[in-house]
C-alpha cells in the first residue's frame, strides 16, 4: 500500500497507526498465517508492504512520532536531474535535436529563478519543467515540420509568461534571447479564437484591450496543460470577467460550429464557490460525530453532478470555480485532485475519478499561504490593474449605462471630463494622501462612476433639458470626484486634496463656484441655481422634546446632513456604502437615522447586525434566511415591491482564522458578488435579490482586522472626519440650550460659556491624557463628552435655582466623567487645575480647587420619589448609608460589615449616579480588596436593582454562560425588573465572555 502526503495525518492519529504496522510487522516476522488485528482475525499476505511519501514539515504538515519513525526505512530523495529527464522526455516527444535543447532548457530554469523577483506564485520546479515539455509535445505533433528551437521556445513562453509580473517580462525574453541568439519567435495566430473572444467582450459592451485579451487567450492556453489552474491577482483586475468572457467565447466557437484539435470548443458551464465561506466539513464532507453517519460536502455534490452529466451524454465542459483565498489546509486536500492521480479522496474512503471535462479553476487575490505542493501544482495566470486599464472601465460604464439616462452629447462631455481628470486624481491622492482603511484604484473608480449615476439619474431628479445642463453637469461631476476619490481620505490629508482640486478645477467650474473651491466638502450641488450651496441649507431645525430619551436625541450637523445625502444618492441607487471613522464619531449613529428613514417610506426594509470576533458565516446565513423572504425554493428576498437595506455594523471584527481569511465576510463577498449563497444542509445555491449592504468600520488595530481588498471593492467607501468644534458645539448647546429653557429659562443665558468650556475640556483631556500600559483605560471619545450633558440634564430646576448651582452641578459632571477615571494625584490635579482655569476663562468664577473638587450629587437621599440634588451634609450621608447596611445584612444572609470613610461614601456615590443613568454601566478599576465588588452590592440595594452575578464551577464554558446571560437579560427585559449584573475579571474564563458583553452593551 502507498500512503501518499503521510504527515498531513493529525499526530494523534498517527501514533494510533504506529501501533497497527506494529502488529502487522510482528506477525510477519513469526510468519503466522492469520493474526489478530483490532479484535478481529484477519488472513495476513506475506507480500504486504507500506510505502509512504511525505514532505518535510511546513505549514499543515505533523512531524512523525518516534514509534513510528522506527518502524520505516527513510529513503531521501535527491532533486533530480532535470536535464537528463528533458533529453528523455524530449527524445520520447519526437525531438530529434533533443541533447542542445534539454541543456538549454536547464539553464532557462536556473537563470529565472535566481534572476526574477521572488513572488508566491511563481514556481521553478520539477512539475513546471514537466507541464512545458508536455506542451512542447503537443506543438510538435500538431506541426511537425516546425524549427524544434522554436517549438520548445514557444512552449516556454506560453508556460511561464501568463504568471509572470509585468516587470519581470523584459528580463524573461532577455534570458530566451540570450539561449537562442537570432532566433525571432512569431506569436502564434489565435484567429478563431481571438474573433470569438472580441465578439463577446463586444457583445457584452465591454472594451477590446489587447493587454486584456492576451490574457484571456492565456487562461486558454494554460488550461490545454494543466486541468487545475489559478487566476491570481489584485482586486478588481479581472479575473472574474477574463473567466466569464472565456467561457462565452468557447461556448459561441461551439454553437457556430468551430471543431479544434485538443476538442475544447465546448460549450462551458461554470460552478462556483467560495471555499472560505463554508467550514473545511461542509466543503468536503464530514462524519457528524454524535451519529457518526456522513454528511455529504459541496465539492464532492459537484464533481458527481459532472460525472454524471458525462455519462447522461452531455459533453460540456465544466469549470468548478474557486473563488476565495487559498491557505495550507482546504486546497491541500485537493493535491491528489490536481496532480496526475485525478482522483478526489474524501474521509469516508469515497474516491471520485474526475472525468476529462472538468477544470478546477482557482480566483485568488494572493498565495501567501499556500504551501509549495499547491503552487507546483497548478497553471498561473497573474492579472494585474495595468491589462483592464482604468479608463476602460469608465468606456464601458459610458456605453453600457450611462447612455440610457442622458443624451449622446452630454455621455460623451461626462466620460470626456472623467478621463482628462481621474487618472490624476487618484495618482496625487496615492502619492500624498494617507488613507486609514485602504482602497485600491479600480475601487475609487467604480465609487466615481456609481456616484455619478446616482446624481445624473433623471427618475431621481436630474433635468437633461435644464437650459444650463453642460455647466450643471461639470458642477456635478467635480462634486462626485469629491465624495468618491476624496471621500475616503483622512483628516490631515483633506487640506492637501482641497489645495489640488482648487489648482486643478478653477478653469473647468464657472465664475460663481469659487467659495467651493476653498472648501470643497462644505458644499452641495443644487442644479435649479446652477451652483454650489452650503450644506446648512439643507440642515433640518432640532427641537428639544422633554419626553425624548437622552439617547435618542440626534441633533442635525453639517456632518450628519452631508453623510445621509451621500448615503441616500448612493444606496437607493443601488450601490453598497461602508463609512469608517474612529471610534466614537457616530458612524451607526448616521446609518441607523439613515435606516430609519428609509424604512418609513414604502420602499425599503431594514435590518441591523453587529459583527464581533465570533461571528461565523452561520450568522449571517441564518440572518439572510430568517429576514428575508422564500420566493422560491432557490431564491430570498424582501417583501413584494421593497428593498432590503442591510447594515453590517463593526464589519472588520471577526477574528481571522490561522491563515489570515475572515470567513463571515468571505460569505458576505459571495452574496454581494454571485448574488447568493450554498444552503449546506440540502447543498444547493440560494440565490439572493434585492438587498443592499451598509458597513461602518473603524481604522484596524487593537482586534480589528484588515478587510479583504475583494470585499472593499464591493462597497463606495467614505471616511468620517472626527467631529468640528463647532458642530460639537452646536449638538450639545442645541440639547443645554433646549433643557434649561424648558426648566429653567433664566439659566438658558449660561449655555454658550458651559459647552465651550466642556469643549476645550474635552480636547484637551483627549490630547493630553493619553493611555499607557498602567493606564489603559485612558481612552476618552465623544461618548465621554456626551456623559457629561447627560448628568447634568437629570437636574430638577429647583435643585438648581441659580448660576452658581448649575456651575457646580457642571463642575460635578465634568470630575465625575474624567477625574473619576484618573489613576494618581498627579493627573487629578492636572485636571483640577484645568477645570478652575476652565472656570476663569468661560465663566469668570475665581473659584479655588476646595470648591468644586469634593461636590458630591446623587439621587438616594430619598427613598420615595428619587430626586438627583446635591448632598451638602456628610454626616447625614453617613448615617443613611449605615441604615441602609444594616438593611441589606437583615436582608441578604452573607452579611457585610463596611467602615464608611470618606472615600467609601465618595465612592459609592459615584456607582449609584453610573446606576441611575439609562445605559449607566460602569468599570471599576482598582487593586484587589479596594472595595469594587462589596460597595457595588450596596449601592444596587440602595438604587432597588436586583444584582445578579455568576457562580464558575469545574466545565463553566461559553454554552454556561451563554444561559446564566439569558436568564439576566429575561428577568431584565421580561419582566422589567432593574438589574446589576456584576462581573469580576477572575470570572472571564474564555475571551469570549468579554466579547458577548461587548455585543449586549453595544
Amino acid at each position: 500500500a502507498c500512503f501518499d502526503e503521510f504527515n498531513r495525518i493529525d499526530i494523534e492519529v498517527l501514533s494510533v497507526i504506529a501501533q497497527q504496522v506494529l502488529c502487522i510487522q510482528q506477525a510477519m516476522v513469526q510468519s503466522l498465517p492469520e493474526f489478530e488485528f483490532e479484535g478481529n482475525m484477519i488472513p495476513l499476505m506475506p507480500s504486504f508492504g507500506v510505502f509512504i511519501t511525505m514532505n518535510p514539515g511546513y505549514a499543515g504538515r505533523a512531524e512523525l512520532p518516534d514509534n513510528l519513525k522506527a518502524l520505516f526505512r527513510p529513503v531521501a530523495m535527491m532533486v533530480p536531474d532535470y536535464r537528463l529527464i528533458a533529453e528523455i522526455v524530449l527524445f520520447s516527444e519526437g525531438f530529434s535535436n533533443a541533447l542542445p535543447l534539454s541543456n538549454k532548457m536547464q539553464q532557462l530554469y536556473a537563470l529565472a529563478s535566481e534572476q526574477l523577483s521572488k513572488q508566491d506564485h511563481y514556481d521553478f520546479g520539477m512539475r513546471a519543467v514537466k507541464s512545458v515539455l508536455v506542451a512542447a509535445g503537443q506543438l510538435k505533433r500538431k506541426e511537425p515540420e516546425t524549427n524544434e528551437d522554436l517549438l520548445l521556445i514557444r512552449a516556454m513562453r506560453d508556460s511561464n509568461v501568463p504568471k509572470f509580473l509585468e516587470h519581470d517580462l523584459p528580463l524573461f525574453a532577455g534570458i530566451l534571447s540570450d539561449l537562442f541568439p537570432g532566433l525571432d519567435v512569431p506569436y502564434v495566430d489565435y484567429g478563431v479564437l481571438q474573433k470569438s473572444i472580441e465578439d463577446t467582450l463586444d457583445a457584452a459592451g465591454l472594451q477590446k484591450k489587447a493587454s486584456f485579451i492576451t490574457k484571456v487567450i492565456q487562461v486558454h492556453e494554460t488550461q490545454l496543460v494543466r486541468h487545475g489552474m489559478m487566476v491570481v491577482g489584485e482586486a478588481g483586475s479581472g479575473k472574474s470577467t477574463n473567466m466569464k468572457v472565456l467561457a462565452d467565447s468557447l461556448t459561441l466557437l461551439n454553437e457556430n460550429g468551430v471543431v479544434d484539435r485538443d476538442g475544447f470548443y465546448k460549450v462551458v458551464d461554470r460552478l462556483i464557490l467560495n471555499p472560505k465561506s463554508i467550514t473545511a466539513g461542509e466543503l468536503y464532507g464530514e462524519f457528524n460525530d454524535m451519529t457518526n453517519e456522513w454528511k455529504d460536502g459541496i465539492v464532492p455534490k459537484l464533481v458527481r453532478s459532472v460525472c454524471q452529466a458525462l455519462v447522461d451524454g452531455s459533453d460540456n465542459r465544466k469549470w468548478i470555480v474557486f473563488d476565495g483565498p487559498v491557505d495550507a489546509i482546504w486546497i491541500e486536500n485537493m493535491n491528489t485532485v490536481l496532480d496526475d492521480n485525478k482522483t478526489l479522496c474524501l474521509a469516508n474512503s469515497e474516491r471520485i475519478k474526475l472525468p476529462h471535462t472538468l477544470h478546477m479553476m482557482f480566483e485568488v487575490q494572493d498565495l501567501k499561504v499556500a504551501s509549495p505542493a499547491t503552487v507546483s501544482r497548478c497553471g498561473m495566470v497573474y492579472m494585474e490593474q495595468v491589462h483592464v486599464g482604468l479608463l476602460s472601465l469608465v468606456r464601458t460604464w459610458g456605453t453600457n449605462q450611462l447612455s440610457h439616462l442622458l443624451p449622446a452629447e452630454q455621455v460623451e462631455a461626462v466620460v470626456g471630463m472623467i478621463e482628462d481628470h481621474v487618472v490624476d486624481a487618484i495618482e496625487f491622492v496615492r502619492e500624498f494622501c494617507k488613507e486609514k482603511v485602504k482602497s485600491d484604484d479600480s475601487n475609487l473608480v467604480n465609487s466615481l462612476l456609481n456616484m455619478l449615476y446616482s446624481v445624473l439619474d433623471p427618475s431621481r431628479g436630474f433635468h437633461p433639458d435644464h437650459p444650463k445642463v453642460m455647466s450643471n453637469l461639470k458642477l456635478f461631476f467635480v462634486w462626485s470626484l469629491v465624495w468618491s476619490v476624496g471621500a475616503n481620505i483622512s483628516d490631515d490629508s483633506r487640506p492637501k486634496f482641497q489645495e489640488w482640486a482648487t489648482k486643478r478645477f478653477i478653469s473647468l467650474l464657472p465664475e460663481n463656484c469659487i467659495s467651493f473651491l476653498q472648501n470643497i466638502y462644505a458644499y452641495v450641488m443644487d442644479e435649479d441655481k446652477s451652483a454650489f450651496v452650503l450644506w446648512d441649507d439643507l440642515m433640518p431645525d432640532f427641537v428639544y422634546d422633554v419626553s425624548t430619551p437622552y439617547f435618542n436625541l440626534i441633533v442635525p450637523t453639517v456632518e450628519t446632513t452631508r453623510y445621509n445625502f451621500v448615503m441616500k444618492k448612493l444606496m437607493c441607487g443601488g450601490y453598497n456604502v461602508l463609512l469608517s471613522a474612529e471610534t466614537g464619531v457616530g458612524k451607526s449613529v448616521v446609518i441607523q437615522q439613515f435606516l430609519d428613514e428609509q424604512s418609513k417610506t414604502q420602499e425599503y426594509v431594514s435590518y441591523t447586525m453587529g459583527y464581533s470576533a465570533q461571528t461565523k458565516p452561520s450568522n449571517i446565513r441564518d440572518v439572510l434566511e430568517e429576514k428575508l423572504e422564500k420566493k422560491r425554493k432557490t431564491l430570498l428576498g424582501p417583501p413584494a415591491g421593497k428593498k432590503m437595506l442591510f447594515f453590517i455594523d463593526d464589519l472588520n471584527m471577526p477574528a481571522l482564522e490561522t491563515y489570515g481569511a475572515q470567513p463571515p465576510n468571505e460569505l458576505l463577498r459571495q452574496v454581494i458578488d454571485q448574488k447568493g449563497f450554498y444552503d449546506v444542509n440540502k447543498l444547493f445555491f440560494k440565490n439572493v435579490a434585492d438587498v443592499i449592504f451598509a458597513g461602518a468600520c473603524a481604522p484596524p488595530g487593537g482586534g480589528r482586522n484588515e478587510i479583504s481588498p475583494r470585499l472593499l471593492r464591493q462597497f463606495s467607501m467614505v471616511w468620517l472626519p472626527s467631529l468640528t468644534d463647532q458642530s460639537m458645539t452646536r449638538i450639545f448647546s442645541n440639547i443645554l440650550e433646549g433643557f434649561l429653557s424648558k426648566t429653567n429659562s433664566a439659566l438658558a443665558s449660561n449655555t454658550g460659556a458651559i459647552v465651550k468650556a466642556s469643549v476645550e475640556i474635552y480636547k484637551k483631556v483627549e490630547e493630553d491624557l493619553l493611555p499607557t500600559p498602567s493606564k489603559s483605560h485612558y481612552t476618552f471619545n465623544l461618548r465621554d463628552l456626551g456623559k457629561v450633558f447627560q448628568g447634568i440634564l437629570m437636574i430638577q430646576a429647583k435643585h438648581a435655582p441659580d448660576e452658581d448651582s448649575l456651575l457646580k452641578l457642571w463642575c460635578h459632571e465634568e470630575c465625575r466623567v474624567v477625574r473619576d477615571r484618573l489613576i494618581d494625584d498627579k493627573d487629578r490635579d492636572w485636571f483640577n487645575d484645568l477645570l478652575k482655569e476652565m472656570l476663569a476663562t468661560h465663566m469668570y468664577k475665581e473659584w479655588e480647587v476646595e470648591d468644586f473638587s469634593g461636590l458630591l450629587f446623587g439621587d438616594y437621599l430619598t427613598r420615595e420619589d428619587k430626586q438627583y440634588q446635591r448632598i451638602k451634609d456628610n454626616k447625614q450621608v453617613h448615617d443613611l448609608l449605615v441604615e441602609y447596611l444594616e438593611e441589606y445584612n437583615i436582608t441578604f444572609p452573607s452579611q457585610m460589615h463596611l467602615v464608611f470613610f470618606q472615600d467609601a461614601i465618595d465612592h459609592i456615590s459615584r456607582i449609584s449616579r453610573v446606576l441611575c443613568q439609562p445605559r449607566g454601566n460602569a468599570l471599576l478599576v482598582g487593586v484587589g480588596g479596594s472595595g469594587r465588588q462589596s460597595l457595588s452590592r450596596l449601592a444596587a440595594f440602595m438604587a432597588d436593582f436586583k444584582l445578579k452575578s455568576i457562580e464558575i464551577t469545574r466545565g463553566y464554558g461559553s454554552t454556561e454562560f451563554h444561559e446564566d446571560l439569558k436568564e439576566i437579560l429575561m428577568s431584565a427585559g421580561a419582566e422589567n425588573q432593574q438589574t446589576v449584573f456584576l462581573f469580576s475579571d477572575t470570572q472571564i474564563v474564555n475571551e469570549s465572555f468579554l466579547e458577548d458583553i461587548n455585543n449586549i452593551l453595544n
